[in-house]
């Protein structure tokens, strides 16, 4: 059905009957003028991320699963990022004209699974029709007993980040080459990159980063002074904990974590991998500091000093950054 046939009110008692699960503590959700919630007696964290076609996503790449995945996703990344746990959604949908009730079933799918693994209720929104591309705008509500800020680093922590980083940059480029989605299952998907074939296995976790990001949770985060998504990238994102904290930092090349299937890629793209990993963004990993010998579960990468941003390479060499990454706004 068409939505201009299905209509706004029929989209909302549709989205109500498909996303809706209302707990105790939600007393009401989906189709009144405002959600009504049973507060806790957590500290409440709020965040809002949104995703514009044309900047943030591109339909060629995407199946809307996997955009109503990512738009979750990015939202829980931030409310771990601050040390809590992710509670309720709310979604507001900017749709052009064209799209069917069946399309849009597919994005709530794809956002209904990631809530039902963690948990997440849905419980409201906005939906208007837009004349510039789709626009999904989540927020997301979540509950901390401890706030982690980004101000909170110290000098002599360690700098940790969790996974691998430059995954999804790298998934991202390949994308570009395929300019056609690609749908996260067994599929004929070898191509040629400088006259050698990359294989489906090897480009898989490379276009998953990018495609369906995985919230990134911590078992243990009480030993943490300050935490970041790296959403930007390794170094902004890094400079940002700099700046809110009043600190400098140390980082060593060789200490940070690449996944086998970047290097083997970047190898056949005749990338730099690092450069992946330091500028690259999107891989929503999370970024934080900790005392020396902390039990945390991440890579250690470097730690905080007085002053000073600095790289360092194999041979030792010290190479002062700058907050290089993504930045709205920013010339291009």
């Amino acid at each position: 059905m068409k939505l201009s046939e299905l209509g706004e009110f029929g989209l909302i008692r549709r989205l109500k009957k498909s996303l809706q699960k209302i707990s105790p503590q939600v007393l009401e959700g989906i189709g009144d003028d405002a959600a009504a919630l049973r507060p806790s007696k957590k500290k409440l964290l709020i965040t809002t991320d949104m995703l514009l076609e044309g900047i943030h996503f591109d339909l060629r790449f995407y199946t809307l699963f996997q955009l109503g995945y990512k738009t979750l996703a990015v939202n829980i990344s931030d409310i771990i990022a601050m040390g809590g746990t992710p509670k309720y959604f709310l979604l507001g949908l900017g749709i052009p004209n064209g799209y069917t009730s069946q399309a849009l079933d597919e994005l709530f799918s794809g956002i209904k699974t990631l809530a039902e693994k963690h948990k997440i209720e849905i419980i409201g929104g906005d939906t208007c029709a837009s004349n510039h591309g789709l626009i999904l705008s989540g927020t997301l509500l979540g509950e901390t007993n401890t706030v982690i800020k980004r101000s909170g680093a110290k000098v002599g922590n360690g700098i940790f980040v969790t996974g691998t980083l430059g995954d999804s940059a790298m998934g991202l480029m390949l994308l570009k080459r395929l300019k056609r989605p690609v749908k996260i299952q067994n599929e004929n998907l070898n191509f040629k990159i400088h006259h050698s074939q990359l294989n489906f296995y090897t480009a898989l976790p490379l276009f998953k980063k990018h495609l369906m990001p995985e919230p990134r949770f911590l078992k243990r985060i009480k030993d943490i002074t300050a935490m970041i998504d790296i959403s930007d990238g390794l170094l902004i994102d890094l400079c940002h904990i700099c700046e809110e904290s009043n600190v400098g930092a140390k980082i060593y090349l060789n200490k940070i974590p690449i996944s086998k299937e970047l290097l083997s890629t970047s190898k056949l793209m005749k990338i730099n991998p690092i450069e992946l990993a330091l500028k690259g963004g999107e891989d929503y990993e999370l970024l934080f500091t900790a005392p020396a010998g902390s039990k945390v579960n991440g890579t250690l990468i470097g730690e905080i000093t007085r002053k000073g941003r600095v790289m360092v390479d194999e041979s030792g060499k010290e190479t002062s950054f700058r907050p290089e990454g993504y930045e709205h706004f920013k010339q291009r």
